[in-house]
């Protein structure tokens, strides 16, 4: 068990981008939106407190850590191999893990989750159009009534041909029922922005653990990296940056650049900095995986920060960038789908 500071970013692949070493302790600098570039000590990055453990349950935390060291041997290799082709048959599960045991992953889910309820609580505060929204669902859709009240003719043994007479006994009481809900629903607001922000957070972190125990990492994703075909591409100039999710794919679409690949997606390559001069490269046949501009995409796809070997203008300039490709849905999209839902 590594304890409770766990790395959601390996630290032997931050040690790639180290500005300098102190003993056995290796520093970078870190580049975040909204404040000044930092140095720091590589083991205050990508990390968060029991970010792999729930309650006293550390089996996560135990299998990521054992799986860590053939894997930091491997990306040592990968750091000391020249540019050119590669072969490694553990290659597919370094991108796969590197993948599944993301904090990004946690963070989108938890950002369009988050986004969704708060706009459907602020909808339910709103009496009007609430109140108007039940009245048309129970106008359109009589089995929000009908079925209930048929499981309990059923559960006290009485027959199903009392059903019509009861619905029709119903429906001059839904407007009784609405009255007495719509000055309920500003309260049922208030109490649910407080309660579901945390219960969300829970469930998300339960679902990710839950997942990562069942193997970690997935099968199906290991597979999919063993159709690529992998090299060593050097980077001009050694001013590669590390993104918060590492791994950065390429796919087919208007969004060429992205952090976690979808099932539908056409995968094209995938990019793992390993150094300001170096970056693993998996590509699918007949794909040049030649990236100018790898640094902007693997910024603007990082959800919170990068890390480089040193402090420049450059990458001070490109901080700007960060998260605007983070997410899987824009706020536009997230509108979309309340509009779809409430306007049923």
């Amino acid at each position: 068990m590594s304890g409770k500071r766990q790395h959601f970013i390996p630290m032997f692949l931050q040690e790639g981008f180290a500005s300098h070493k102190v003993g056995d302790k290796a520093f970078t600098w870190v580049y975040r939106k909204d404040r000044p570039a930092f140095n720091t000590n590589i083991i205050n990055v990508g990390v968060e407190g029991l970010f792999y453990t729930q309650e006293q349950d550390t089996l996560v935390d135990d299998l990521i850590t054992k799986a860590e060291a053939p894997l930091s041997g491997l990306v040592e290799a990968l750091k000391n191999s020249g540019p050119g082709d590669i072969s490694d048959s553990r290659i597919p599960e370094l991108i796969a893990h590197l993948e599944f045991r993301t904090r990004h992953l946690r963070q989108v889910v938890l950002q369009t989750g988050g986004y969704l309820v708060s706009r459907l609580v602020d909808f339910l505060a709103d009496q009007e159009a609430f109140i108007r929204y039940l009245e048309r669902k129970f106008r359109n859709d009589p089995s929000i009534i009908r079925k209930p009240l048929s499981e309990e003719l059923a559960k006290q043994a009485l027959p199903q041909s009392m059903l019509e007479p009861m619905m029709e006994m119903a429906d001059p009481f839904i407007p009784i029922f609405m009255a007495q809900l719509k000055p309920i629903l500003p309260k049922m607001a208030v109490e649910l922005r407080s309660s579901l922000p945390g219960k969300l957070n829970e469930a998300v972190k339960s679902g990710h653990i839950s997942a990562l125990k069942q193997t970690s990492p997935p099968q199906v994703r290991i597979q999919r990296y063993k159709n690529l075909a992998y090299s060593i591409l050097s980077i001009q100039d050694d001013k590669l940056i590390l993104g918060d999710s590492a791994v950065l794919f390429r796919v087919e679409g208007a969004k060429p650049y992205k952090v976690l690949l979808e099932k539908g997606d056409v995968l094209s390559a995938v990019f793992l900095p390993l150094s300001p001069g170096s970056a693993l490269v998996g590509s699918r046949e007949n794909f040049f995986p030649f990236a100018p501009d790898l640094r902007q995409a693997i910024a603007r796809c990082s959800l919170e920060y990068f890390i480089a070997h040193k402090n420049c203008d450059e990458n001070n300039h490109l901080k700007e960038q960060i998260g605007e490709d983070a997410y899987l849905l824009t706020k536009e999209q997230m509108e979309e789908i309340i509009a779809e839902l409430i306007n049923k």
